[in-house]
């Protein structure tokens, strides 16, 4: 009898918490129909194991004690936010190997899309720059795992202890070292203590909540709450991926069978128009997922086939068609010559370096004999390198800015190339069109992101495409 009685304030508190979470997404049925399904696929569970919220395989998890921490208008964003991510697939068909980075890859997306009012980081407030702003997952979590790379270890766990600690060691005591990116070591704006004067009846009025459109929310990345007023001081472990983002996205995992429904639920969407109050940003996106992804090995062998050049000359061992061996036949070489420029600015990664050097492998399997090779930055480094084999590494040079330019001078300077591909993350201005008319321009970027951000700028100077995140091998 003792046990049932001590059990059931806890229960209480779980109930009480699905609840108020009920009562906010019941309001979504008529104001925001794709958010309401897409929360609706999910069966809420209250786990107290679980820091904040999280989503993965089917479940939304919560811990009920997070729940009734945050403000309501708090918590009808963090939901906003969770839906979204449902919505992008990030738990069901984005999976990468660091569970910590994928978390925070997968807040900067959001934020980006969604600009709410929770103190979750911005891209610029993350990379410090404002041409990575409006990226995709994959962009962001290659760009942190590439910053993860290059930072010092963090200092062992198994400190001695005798050690006298620091005044630096005092203050940093609150959480386990960990790898993870910059932007956790940002700094969090001071939080204020929570106004409790909010009214039960404001409570069930089920007023819209901001949803970052239309110049919602409190400007980015000033980690305020609604109306101003500072976030809940529980956000901050929401938000941190030091301390919940391997918990929140360590069960992340291909799905296809749910990501289905929900890419059928986008379609339904986007037939009848029932888009709610996402902002058109995040619309974008999903429409994006509807549209087959551009296979870049297939305009590669079209590129091909529009440059391919042969040399005709006569042979006594081939019997012409027309008169039989009383003349000499015709026999045909391949003579194409064609560039890769690959573009190595600091920018890009060194996964993405691989990529594209893959990609000049791919052309010997397409009949090419011969491929020169050239890196860029803001100019070119170095001769072409002629390829006559695939390679599995190329010592590289550069790591500075992106200016194309270098690399239609090269084309105008060098005018008996049939071809030439530009691989490249986009971080640049369109060049002026090349004098030589006569090689074919193909751009081929990292990311869809890139491809969507510059292909129709650059359709009067050649073809474009993109190496989908699916071509490489992600565990």
């Amino acid at each position: 009898m003792t046990d049932t009685t001590a059990t059931r304030p806890k229960r209480k508190g779980s109930e009480a918490a699905r609840s108020k979470i009920s009562r906010i997404v019941e309001s979504w049925f008529l104001t925001d129909p794709l958010l309401f399904v897409a929360w609706t696929m999910h069966e809420a569970v209250a786990n107290e194991s679980v820091a904040t919220i999280r989503v993965a395989r089917g479940k939304v998890e919560f811990n009920p004690e997070f729940i009734h921490s945050v403000r309501r208008d708090d918590l009808r964003n963090v939901l906003v936010f969770e839906a979204t991510r449902i919505l992008l697939g990030h738990p069901y068909a984005r999976r990468q190997p660091r569970s910590d980075l994928s978390y925070s890859a997968s807040n900067i997306t959001i934020q980006e899309c969604l600009r709410t009012p929770l103190p979750m980081p911005f891209s610029k407030d993350v990379f410090g720059d404002a041409s990575l702003d409006h990226q995709y997952f994959e962009f962001y979590y290659n760009q942190l795992a590439a910053r993860a790379d290059e930072s010092p270890p963090p200092p062992s766990e198994n400190k001695n202890k005798d050690e006298p600690k620091s005044d630096h060691d005092d203050e940093s005591s609150d959480g386990p070292p960990t790898n993870a990116p910059s932007e956790s070591e940002s700094e969090q704006p001071e939080s204020a203590p929570e106004n409790a004067s909010e009214s039960e009846a404001e409570n069930e009025a089920g007023a819209p909540a901001p949803t970052g459109g239309a110049g919602e929310g409190s400007g980015e990345g000033s980690g305020h709450g609604s109306e101003g007023s500072p976030a809940s001081p529980e956000m901050d472990s929401y938000v941190d991926p030091t301390q919940v983002g391997t918990e929140n996205a360590g069960d992340w995992d291909a799905d296809d069978l749910f990501h289905d429904e929900i890419i059928t639920a986008i379609g339904e969407a986007e037939k009848s128009g029932q888009w709610g109050t996402l902002p058109g940003t995040v619309r974008e996106r999903l429409l994006a997922t509807l549209r087959p992804p551009l296979d870049y090995r297939g305009v590669l062998r079209n590129f091909r086939q529009s440059v391919l050049s042969v040399d005709r000359r006569l042979t006594r061992m081939k019997p012409s068609r027309r008169y039989g061996f009383a003349q000499m036949g015709s026999r045909y070489d391949f003579s194409t010559r064609l560039l890769l420029a690959v573009d190595v600015s600091g920018s890009m990664s060194h996964r993405e370096l691989r990529e594209g050097f893959s990609v000049a492998n791919q052309f010997f399997k397409y009949g090419i004999r011969e491929i020169d090779v050239v890196w860029f930055d803001t100019k070119i480094h170095g001769e072409p390198i002629s390829l006559r084999r695939a390679r599995s590494s190329i010592e590289i040079k550069g790591r500075g800015g992106t200016d194309f330019r270098c690399v239609i001078d090269l084309i105008d300077e060098k005018r008996n190339y049939d071809g030439a591909i530009i691989f490249t993350d986009g971080l640049a201005p369109k060049p002026r069109p090349p004098n030589n008319r006569r090689t074919k321009l193909m751009w081929l970027f990292s990311t869809q992101a890139a491809y969507n951000k510059m292909h129709r700028d650059l359709a009067d100077l050649g073809r474009s495409a993109f190496i989908k995140p699916s071509a490489v091998p992600i565990r």
